[in-house]
């Protein structure tokens, strides 16, 4: 699973400092892909409580257009 912290509908809010991916990476720059086999690891650590879940949820179209508009048309990198 490929991940970019940008196309998150979580990015910059206080979901994103309680997910995952920002937990173990600090947040990350890029893309940051999880290999398949790692994910149920995860998973069961995360069941647990010992790490955040994965929050990721893709940005709609319509709301990345909005993002663009809002931001003079430049992508935030994160």
């Amino acid at each position: 699973m490929k991940i970019d912290c940008s196309g998150c509908q979580m990015y910059q809010t206080a979901h994103c400092e309680d997910c995952l991916v920002t937990a173990l990476l600090h947040p990350p720059e890029g893309v940051v892909e999880i290999d398949e086999e790692l994910s149920p690891s995860l998973q069961n650590l995360s069941g647990a409580g010992l790490i955040p879940i994965l929050r990721f949820r893709p940005r709609s179209p319509q709301a990345e257009e909005i993002r663009k508009a809002t931001d003079g048309g430049v992508a935030s990198a994160g």
